[in-house]
């Protein structure tokens, strides 16, 4: 096999090889690469492999993100998202004289939404049947805990969460007054004698909703179940507040549930984390969602072929292009600017993030491209280009590229894959030979 130089800056600085590096011509100050020995190929033609396939879960638990809401997707199918959540008071104390007056659900607007906020939208309040306790410790986007069927109470609203601050939703009050009373009368002292009569709440969307997927704080100091209550006085009785929240520390108190239903759509085939669904089977795209745990993966099955350039050389920059399919993203489903990149096995379990100088690669929008309104991403890969050139086992390994916080929204992006007909996913390699065998 041929000794190969990878050079992964704009000049031909190399690392990591193991050819005599000063056989490599040095150019002085103006001259070009015509005047010397050394000669530049641009080439973006090996086979970009585009698959999709879907994690089996992704870890949910310890957000600081309640979602929650349902649309239907004509990619994605039908989206639903519910969270869970274990509630308790600071102190286990109150006034013996405190009269309850009212409670009600505050969900504080975190600024995320997807899909269209202008449809009317239903939040079911259940209490949770069952405590939030698993064994290793994390709640995944497939978890479910049981609750009770009849809702505490279902409230409709148009959302806004960019507009307004905060949801209030006002409760039965016959809901938290056996809680205030234990409390008052020191029945419930502890979380553990609280779980016993009351062990949080899930919220669920409307069953027939058709319109978003909203983002609410799980932070206590935005979020949380209010008990009004006041204490008589001679001249005006005085009004106090008595909150329980979600506990951020420790061991997981909030999830959220996360999944779609694909029927009929090509994703359906994906039932399994090991089934890869190539982009020519998929209208020719690869699929990324967050939440729901689809990704797209990307492999360069013809790279070796590199080998085949007569001559010793350097790689001087390897760059791959991909382009969400136009007409795909909108105001209401919006693309990030950017993708994490992460290498995989070949059962796509992840082994580690890819890094460069001690940098995590990422996949950024062309500014000057999207100048033209053309959005593509371009991944800088030459580290990645490196160890598949240099491995010397057949390994059938990957990379996948998703959205930062993954588990955090239900985002999604569609890649135009290999052999789309508008723009196909390509790899651009720019390769200095030095050493031209047939001179």
């Amino acid at each position: 096999m041929k000794k190969l130089c990878i050079s992964l800056g704009l000049t031909a600085l190399v690392v990591a090889c193991a050819v005599d590096t000063s056989e490599i011509p040095t150019l002085e100050v103006g001259q070009e690469f015509v005047d010397s020995n050394v000669r530049v190929v641009t080439t973006d033609t090996f086979t970009v492999a585009v698959t999709t396939f879907k994690f089996d879960s992704i870890v949910t638990s310890g957000t600081d993100r309640l979602l929650i809401g349902q649309y239907p997707d004509e990619y994605f199918g039908q989206v639903k998202t519910a969270t869970y959540m274990e509630l308790a008071p600071l102190t286990y104390s109150l006034p013996s004289d405190a009269e309850l007056d009212s409670v009600g659900l505050v969900l504080g607007y975190d600024n995320y939404f997807y899909n269209d906020t202008t449809q009317l939208s239903v939040l079911n309040i259940h209490e949770l049947s069952d405590e939030l306790r698993v064994s290793d410790n994390v709640f995944y986007n497939t978890s479910s805990i049981d609750f009770e069927p009849v809702p505490v109470f279902s409230y409709s609203f148009f959302p806004e969460p960019i507009d307004e601050d905060s949801l209030f939703i006002k409760l039965p009050i016959a809901f938290g007054t056996e809680l205030f009373n234990s409390i008052q009368e020191n029945t419930i002292n502890s979380v553990d004698e609280l779980r016993e009569s009351f062990k949080g709440l899930t919220i669920q969307p409307g069953e027939s909703d058709a319109s978003s997927v909203i983002g609410f704080s799980a932070n206590p100091s935005r979020s949380y179940l209010r008990f009004f209550y006041s204490i008589p006085d001679e001249f005006d009785d005085i009004e106090e507040t008595y909150d329980f929240v979600i506990s951020l520390s420790g061991l997981p108190k909030v999830f959220n549930a996360i999944e779609s239903d694909v029927t009929g759509l090509p994703l359906d085939t994906l039932i399994d984390e090991e089934i890869n669904l190539p982009s020519s089977q998929s209208n020719n795209r690869g699929y990324v969602q967050s939440g729901i745990g689809y990704v797209t993966r990307i492999q360069f099955p013809t790279i070796k072929q590199l080998f085949d350039i007569p001559g010793q050389g350097t790689i001087l920059s390897a760059i791959l292009q991909l382009k969400p399919s136009p007409g795909t993203y909108t105001d209401l489903t919006p693309i990030r600017d950017s993708l994490i990149i992460n290498l995989i096995d070949q059962n796509n379990r992840i082994t580690e993030r890819l890094f460069f100088g001690g940098e995590p690669v990422y996949g950024i929008i062309n500014e000057q491209l999207e100048e033209f309104d053309e959005l593509i991403y371009e991944i800088p890969i030459g580290v990645y280009i490196d160890r598949e050139l240099n491995e010397t086992n057949e390994i059938d390994d990957a990379f996948v590229v998703f959205p930062p916080e993954f588990g955090r929204g239900v985002d999604r992006i569609l890649l135009e894959g290999e052999n789309s007909e508008d723009f196909q996913a390509k790899l651009i390699l720019t390769y200095a030979i030095y050493d031209d065998e047939n001179e």
